[in-house]
C-alpha cells in the first residue's frame, strides 16, 4: 500500500501543475513577442495610448495585465534567460562556434516545447536581427543543444525582424515562434526622447502587423495565442530617467503585458501581480507542455473558464501567491492565500517521494500567510541542489509546487 500511494504521488509531482490537463482549448500556436526596454508609462501605463493605439485596439480583444514586473535583474542579458526559461537563471560565459557568449542554465521554453512534444527545429523558431555571438540556450543534459530553436538572425531593425517573422511564418509555419524586437531599448539610450517614442510606435505597429498575419493566414487564424511583453522598463525621472536601466525602480521594474488568443478572456484587465516568470509558465500551458525546472506560476486568471484547469478551479479555497526566490541558495518565502479557517499541512519532499520536512501542520485563520524554508530537512541539515516538490493542503484540496535549490 505505502509503494502504491508513494507511486501516485511521484506520478503528480513529475508533472506538477500540468496533471489535471484534460481541459478544453482552442490554442495551436503561440506566438511570443519581446519589445526590448519599453516603459510601461509610456505604453499601457500611458492613459492616452498615444504611442501603442494598435496594441491598445487588440487589448480590447485579450487581457491587459497592469501590474506585471521584472522581479529580478532589469538588464536585457538577465532579463531575457528569464523569460526563455520561467526562472531567474544563472547565465554563464561560452566560446561557442568561435565567439564568446552567453547561455542560460536552465532549459527554455524552446527546450522543453521540442522534446516534449517530439518536434523538430523547424517547428520552433527565435526571429531577431543578426547577431554573431547569439545568446543561446541551455546545455542541461535532459534536454540541451538538440532541442535548441532555428535561429532567424537577420537584418538590423525592428522592420526587418517583422519581414523576417512573416518568411519564417510564410514558408516553414512554426507552432512556435518567438520574436524579439530590440529598437526600443537602443532608441531609449539615446537620450533622444523623440527617438524613443517613435521606435515604441514603430513596435506597436508591427505587432499589429504580426497579428494580422496570424489573423490571415488559415494555419494560425483563431488557433493562435500572441503575447507581448517587456524584458525590463527604463528609470523613471527620479533615478535617472529615460535613458538608461539596470535599477530596482518602479520605471525598470515595472513592464507591460498583453494577451490575445482564443483561450484568452476578451476586454480584460487585471491588476494581479505578475512577473516574468509567469509568463513562460503560462505559454507552457497554452503549448500543453510542462516547464519542469520553472519557478513561475500559471496566469489563469487571464484564461476563459474552459481553459482552467481543474486544479486551479479547485485553488479558491487555497492559492499560492508568490514563491520568493525560487530557485534560492539560502532562504526562501512561500506565501499563500485561505478564503476561511483551514486544517493546513505543508510538507516538501524530495524527487523519490520521501518526505523532507513538514513545515506548517495546523488550523489557519482566513488570509495571507507566509512560510520561510532555509532548505534544511527534518534534522537540521542543509539540502543539496535539486528540485524538492512540495504540498500546500487545505482541508481536502491540494496543491502541487515545487522549490529549487542552487548552491
Amino acid at each position: 500500500m505505502r509503494s502504491g500511494i508513494k507511486n501516485l504521488f511521484l506520478a503528480f509531482i513529475l508533472t506538477v501543475g500540468y496533471f489535471f490537463n484534460s481541459y478544453s482549448q482552442e490554442t495551436e500556436n503561440v506566438m511570443i513577442v519581446i519589445i526590448d526596454g519599453a516603459r510601461y508609462s509610456e505604453t499601457f501605463g500611458d492613459p492616452s495610448h498615444q504611442y501603442i493605439p494598435e496594441m491598445y485596439e487588440l487589448s480590447n480583444q485579450g487581457t491587459i495585465i497592469h501590474n506585471f514586473y521584472n522581479d529580478g535583474v532589469t538588464y536585457t542579458s538577465r532579463a531575457i534567460p528569464a523569460l526563455w526559461c520561467g526562472a531567474w537563471t544563472e547565465v554563464r560565459d561560452t566560446l561557442y562556434n568561435g565567439s564568446w557568449t552567453n547561455y542560460a542554465v536552465m532549459p527554455t521554453l524552446f527546450e522543453y516545447y521540442r522534446k516534449q512534444k517530439n518536434q523538430p527545429a523547424e517547428e520552433c523558431y527565435y526571429v531577431l536581427k543578426y547577431i554573431p555571438d547569439l545568446w543561446l540556450p541551455s546545455f542541461d543534459p535532459d534536454y540541451g543543444p538538440d532541442y535548441w530553436p532555428e535561429f532567424q538572425s537577420m537584418g538590423s531593425t525592428d522592420n526587418d525582424v517583422a519581414y523576417q517573422t512573416e518568411y519564417v511564418m510564410d514558408n516553414f509555419h512554426p507552432h512556435f515562434l518567438w520574436v524579439y524586437l530590440a529598437d526600443v531599448d537602443h532608441a531609449g539610450h539615446s537620450g533622444v526622447w523623440s527617438e524613443y517614442t517613435e521606435a515604441i510606435i514603430n513596435a506597436d505597429q508591427i505587432v499589429g502587423q504580426l497579428w494580422d498575419k496570424i489573423q490571415s493566414d488559415p494555419f494560425y487564424a483563431n488557433k493562435t495565442t500572441m503575447i507581448v511583453t517587456n524584458d525590463h522598463g527604463r528609470h523613471d525621472p527620479q533615478h535617472g530617467g529615460f535613458s538608461g536601466h539596470g535599477c530596482g525602480c518602479e520605471g525598470c521594474r515595472h513592464i507591460q503585458f498583453l494577451a490575445i488568443g482564443p483561450d484568452i478572456k476578451v476586454n480584460n484587465n487585471t491588476n494581479q501581480y505578475r512577473t516574468i516568470p509567469d509568463m513562460a509558465v503560462t505559454a507552457s500551458h497554452l503549448l500543453g507542455i510542462d516547464p519542469e525546472k520553472a519557478t513561475g506560476q500559471v496566469m489563469h486568471e487571464i484564461l476563459n473558464s474552459n481553459s482552467i484547469s481543474e486544479h486551479n478551479s479547485k485553488t479558491s479555497i487555497v492559492k499560492i501567491e508568490k514563491i520568493y526566490p525560487n530557485p534560492f541558495k539560502q532562504n526562501t518565502r512561500i506565501i499563500y492565500q485561505l478564503n476561511g479557517n483551514k486544517q493546513v499541512l505543508l510538507k516538501i519532499y524530495d524527487f523519490t517521494g520521501n518526505k523532507i520536512k513538514t513545515l506548517v501542520n495546523e488550523v489557519q485563520t482566513a488570509g495571507v500567510k507566509e512560510v520561510d524554508w532555509d532548505g534544511s530537512d527534518n534534522n537540521g541539515i542543509i539540502l543539496d541542489s535539486g528540485v524538492y516538490p512540495f504540498t500546500l493542503k487545505a482541508n481536502n484540496t491540494i496543491i502541487y509546487d515545487k522549490l529549487i535549490i542552487i548552491k
